[in-house]
């Protein structure tokens, strides 16, 4: 009988330390022992914010959290505190930073794929990068059909043309131009905390953290100048793959400013299926320059960034 009971109070104590666990530290993983009320939802929330935002040492995130506290202390429901936790976020996490509802995230995943293209004007290959959102198999179209298009065709430059990309998955869009990028650090994440992740290209692989895509052939293309497009419709993802090709010595960006989401969001969920997309790294990139939800300049500022483009890259040719 002892040894039974030592056992039974041996189970009721490891019960009782998983259902602490669980009451403590459940949000983080988004398991709760009962539905959290609003309020409950509105502290995991801003919690999640305090932790990972990049602006929550400021004077004016303690305000908020504060405020926001008190305007949802009579919320009946999750769906009445989110317009306050929307402004909440932008002040710990700045413009980047933004909650995305459940049903929004469901569009999301049946947003029509863009298929990138391929074109050769003269002797220049241009290719059209659109942003990226879709599933596995269409990544993987997405980055086979840029790289084979780099190793088929004949060319003496390429255009990369991110014009209008508003970001997405990043590995495809890096994977397929992956032949025009040195294998090591693409560029760094930075948090507030200035640790530094580095985001890595490494035999036709991408340490990202989005899709799990891989090129067919990743032998690099070496000596063609290439000539990057952007403008104020260039923005996230967009603009990290821009920044790829930041201080390669046969590069040069023509075109506007980008938008200046140069940043990298962490996504948390909340008990409703709602996520907060927190902005919780700057990027540096390989010349050591950090962004900080700054735009990128272009080296020659043009409303013709195509036709000078070609021409610049007429005049790299010997």
């Amino acid at each position: 009988m002892k040894i039974g009971k030592r056992i039974l109070l041996g189970l009721v104590a490891v019960c009782a330390l998983f259902l602490g666990i669980i009451y403590f530290w459940g949000y983080k993983f988004n398991i709760y022992l009962v539905p959290p009320s609003p309020q409950k939802y509105v502290r995991v929330a801003l919690k999640n914010m305090d932790e990972l935002g990049l602006f929550t040492d400021s004077k004016e995130w303690v305000e908020t959290k504060k405020k926001t506290i008190e305007e949802t202390s009579h919320a009946k429901n999750y769906a009445e505190t989110i317009p306050f936790l929307q402004k909440a976020i932008k002040v710990a996490g700045g413009k980047h930073s933004f909650i995305e509802h459940e049903e929004d995230i469901s569009k999301r995943s049946i947003t029509k794929y863009i298929k990138p293209k391929a074109e050769i004007e003269g002797n220049t290959l241009i290719l059209t990068i659109p942003e990226f959102t879709g599933n596995d198999s269409q990544a993987s179209d997405y980055a086979n059909f840029l790289e084979s298009s780099l190793h088929k065709n004949n060319y003496n430059g390429v255009i990369v043309d991110l014009r209008g990309n508003r970001g997405g998955d990043l590995s495809p869009m890096v994977l397929g131009l992956s032949p025009l990028l040195p294998d090591g650090t693409l560029f760094t994440y930075v948090d507030k905390s200035s640790h530094s992740k580095p985001v890595e290209l490494q035999n036709g692989e991408i340490n990202s953290g989005g899709s799990s895509t891989k090129v067919s052939d990743n032998k690099k293309i070496k000596k063609a100048p290439i000539a990057v497009l952007i403008d104020n419709n260039t923005g996230s993802s967009g603009e990290l793959t821009a920044l790829c090709f930041k201080g390669i010595p046969n590069v040069k960006f023509l075109g506007s400013d980008s938008a200046g989401y140069t940043s990298a969001n962490q996504t948390v969920y909340l008990y409703d299926g709602s996520t907060l997309q927190i902005t919780s790294a700057f990027v540096k990139d390989r010349t050591n320059n950090i962004y900080k939800n700054f735009p990128i300049s272009p080296d020659i500022q043009t409303n013709n960034a195509k036709s000078s483009a070609i021409e610049w890259i007429k005049s790299q040719i010997k």
